[in-house]
């Protein structure tokens, strides 16, 4: 099932997807295996299954998102944990930027606890 060539190029790249595909395989044995799986389990496992999908197409990009990726942007536009570039940013009349909406929201209901 795994193309054997693609991670071999960066040692640092291979042990990453094997840590992200040993992590995924124990969320989803919870979700399988719990009758009673929490959303956030699934939340975890597509978090992690997005992120193996971000290595894998890190060698494929075209030679216009590597121009970008090098072109400087405010620094409200880089996510604040991994400081890449956001793709879906949104900016609220506070001047707060974040991902997308689900982040607001979360952020003003443990807000308001």
């Amino acid at each position: 099932m795994e193309n054997p060539g693609v991670f071999e190029s960066d040692p640092t790249v291979m042990a990453k997807a094997t840590e992200l595909k040993r992590e995924l395989q124990r969320l989803v044995r919870a979700i399988v295996d719990d009758e009673d799986y929490s959303v956030e389990t699934i939340d975890w496992a597509k978090e992690k299954l997005c992120a193996l999908k971000e290595l894998k197409l890190r060698g494929k990009r075209s030679p216009s998102l590597k121009l970008l990726e090098t072109l400087s942007c405010p620094e409200e536009f880089r996510c604040p944990l991994s400081k890449e570039l956001m793709r879906d940013p949104v900016i609220v009349g506070t001047g707060q930027v974040g991902i997308n909406q689900n982040f607001f929201f979360t952020l003003f209901v443990f807000r308001e606890n």
